[in-house]
């Protein structure tokens, strides 16, 4: 049986009706190709038994995979997943056996199905290639402004009126100290940068693309260098608001802090660890009264201000369009984007 294998491409989006992923399900959280659907032939723990069953005898190990794997596909076959008119493409994790197996399965009955060649691990090849060379083909606009300014505000409200991508969003991450977000836990880097890829194949390289400018780690994930080198080639805009408003602003923004002061213990242990001893102090006698204001002020002066200071936002400002905030609520971003001309170079 002559077996059809393609190598990834950008098109595979469109010419396939399934993309079937069969790695245990841990191998498909961590990263995965867009769109794919996860039946596993192995889960994770026989993946475990075989893998070590393999160490000690290679055959016995092949037979009882075997024999998972067949009992795993009939499953997936009666789950009537698959329709007689879908074009299939299936992988793992280098375009071996497990993928191989389900494909033998379904082209005998009759559908119409191909293997991705080099399985996950072309397409990863293919992801890292895009952010080494294809993302200079991309063009990009930066909202910079000091914590507090509500630049993540402004972006989601001018995604209805340009292209916008949301790092912080994909990275699950607000990118300061206090950016864990609770109950959500950033992707691996690898399905980041999946993510990244996705979202910039749906904006597409003719319109400019917003995003706010961050430093090139968001939490504990990196933007891809080229990337992060690029979005600094555009216009940028900055947010200016005065002090009082930031911290109006990031108590409503933070407000899950003060409702669960364990997650504001976790990230005073970090802030400890790169600021002064002095400016900690003042940090820590605000909190430790429970005055949240002063508390996000002294936040403010001692930590975020001056860390801005040394980012590359703040060193190339000199050519930043300023827009000044009286208050930072959506009305207000909404009467910007629309009244200035610094939003409408899309068209």
């Amino acid at each position: 049986m002559r077996i059809n294998r393609v190598v990834f491409d950008k098109n595979i989006f469109i010419n396939y009706t399934k993309i079937v992923d069969v790695r245990s399900e841990n191998e498909f959280l961590e990263d995965c190709i867009p769109l794919s659907i996860n039946l596993p032939v192995l889960n994770n723990k026989e993946r475990i038994i075989i893998g070590t069953q393999y160490k000690e005898n290679s055959f016995d190990a092949r037979k009882q995979g075997a024999a998972i794997i067949s009992n795993n596909i009939s499953k997936i076959i009666l789950k009537d997943i698959f329709k007689k008119e879908d074009k299939i493409l299936i992988y793992c994790w280098r375009g071996g056996l497990r993928s191989l197996s389900l494909y033998l399965v379904l082209k005998q009955i009759g559908f119409n199905v191909e293997l991705l060649e080099g399985g996950y691990k072309s397409y990863r090849k293919y992801i890292v290639n895009f952010f080494d060379n294809e993302i200079y083909k991309f063009q990009f606009n930066q909202i910079k402004g000091v914590t507090g300014v509500g630049k993540t505000l402004f972006l989601n409200i001018l995604k209805d009126y340009a292209s916008v991508l949301d790092l912080e969003g994909i990275a699950k991450h607000k990118g300061s100290i206090l950016g864990d977000i609770p109950k959500q836990k950033q992707p691996s880097q690898k399905l980041f940068e999946t993510e990244l890829f996705a979202k910039l194949m749906l904006l597409g390289t003719k319109s400019i693309i917003w995003v706010e400018s961050e430093s090139i780690k968001i939490g504990k994930l990196n933007i891809p260098s080229n990337l992060w080198r690029k979005m600094g080639e555009g216009l940028s805009v900055k947010l200016n608001s005065s002090l009082k408003e930031r911290v109006s602003f990031i108590l409503k923004d933070y407000k899950y802090f003060t409702k669960e002061p364990s997650l504001m213990k976790n990230a005073m242990r970090v802030l400890k660890r790169i600021i002064q001893r002095e400016d900690y102090s003042v940090i820590e006698k605000n909190l430790s009264k429970g005055d949240y204001s002063k508390f996000v002020e002294s936040l403010i002066i001692h930590h975020y201000d001056k860390a801005y200071k040394k980012t590359r936002s703040e060193v190339n400002d000199s050519h930043d369009n300023i827009i000044d905030i009286d208050q930072i609520n959506k009305k207000t971003f909404l009467e910007i984007i629309k009244t200035s001309n610094f939003f409408n170079q899309n068209d």
